[in-house]
């Protein structure tokens, strides 16, 4: 996989994200897990349009809703619940960049976490990164920029396995004190992710996300080294200068767009209102996100998919007072939606909560 640094092996790149096309080589290290997990290749290829062959051809483009429908194979097929986790832990091995240097030189952990968000465009261009601090700890979370789907738990996984093998590598250590919460359903046994972490796992929660104690946020990296610190931190603008161009334009629009979603009321929000916001005409918004693989109702839903995760953790909510806020014309609406999203009703999956 082409990558400008380790950070983006977990993800695809930013020219993989807003092309027509990207490699097949992307998906080679997926299939040759699983298939030596047994899975026959012909069955991961299903509805993907990708042939046998073209796995032999020097870079050979595949589509970018080509490597999601890989994914989704992926996850439906597999036995094993935690071969993202695998994945993502061989991906460090063999991956050194920019970015990485740069993590490894810091200070400590708390530094190198802030490195990831200020960053993130060097890591992900599918994902957004966010870190919050208290007295007490840090929360790190993830979240989709673009709509992912069934994959998204693949990228959730495979990210939070390729960042906690390079923490245990920057701390010289086997362990970090953690907790970890995945926003969606246990696709497998609760103790295998508990085992490979060798920390508390919980899923069903209202975001994805790692809780960090004030303790591991202030343990000092091995590696730390203020001259490479210096050198690798140019180097680092100097990747983030070159997607200047309208690449860079259309991403950060599509950043701000998912600020403008999240800070009005989600019952208000329409494509017509953002574009007032923007100054452009909703025509040329639609254009814009289209050029980055995206979609504008895509958006609105994965924020609407949050909120209403985040909300249903409030007991004194009322389905149709939640509905209301989150622009669903009636309760049956977003229940619909709700079960399509995570496979049951909303007050079921409150209760199981």
């Amino acid at each position: 996989m082409p990558s400008a640094s380790v950070l983006e092996a977990t993800q695809l790149t930013a020219s993989d994200t807003t092309q027509s096309s990207s490699d097949v080589s992307q998906i080679k290290p997926l299939a040759k897990l699983l298939v030596t997990e047994g899975i026959a290749l012909p069955d991961l290829l299903v509805n993907t349009g990708i042939e046998l062959e073209q796995f032999t051809r020097f870079k050979h483009a595949i589509s970018f809703e080509q490597y999601i429908q890989f994914i989704e194979n992926a996850r439906r097929l597999s036995c094993n619940p935690v071969y993202a986790l695998t994945l993502g832990e061989q991906f460090f091995i063999h991956h050194d960049g920019v970015l990485a240097c740069r993590v490894m030189s810091s200070e400590h952990t708390l530094a190198a976490m802030k490195l990831l968000t200020q960053y993130q465009t060097l890591f992900t261009q599918i994902l957004q990164l966010d870190l919050d601090l208290s007295d007490h700890y840090g929360v790190f979370s993830i979240s989709e920029r673009i709509p992912l789907g069934e994959a998204l738990p693949h990228f959730i996984e495979y990210s939070y396995s390729c960042l906690f093998s390079l923490g245990k590598f920057c701390l010289g250590s086997k362990s970090i004190d953690m907790e970890i919460e995945f926003a969606y359903a246990n696709p497998g046994k609760h103790r295998e992710f508990e085992h490979f972490f060798n920390n508390p796992v919980r899923f069903n929660a209202t975001a994805n996300r790692v809780i960090f104690p004030r303790e591991t946020l202030t343990r000092p990296i091995i590696f730390r080294n203020q001259q490479g610190a210096n050198e690798n931190e140019q180097l680092c603008q100097k990747h983030l200068l070159r997607k200047s161009g309208k690449q860079h334009k259309d991403e950060q629009l599509v950043s701000k767009v998912n600020q403008l979603i999240k800070s009005q009321p989600l019952n208000r929000v329409t494509l017509e209102s953002i574009s007032r916001e923007l100054c452009m005409s909703s025509r040329s918004l639609r254009r814009h996100l289209s050029s980055q693989n995206i979609s504008f109702s895509g958006l609105l839903e994965a924020e609407r998919k949050r909120a209403a995760l985040q909300r249903l953790s409030q007991k004194n909510t009322s389905m149709e007072q939640l509905a209301s806020e989150l622009g669903y014309q009636s309760s049956a609406s977003f229940s619909r939606a709700f079960k399509r999203w995570y496979g049951e009703a909303p007050n079921a999956f409150r209760r199981k909560r």
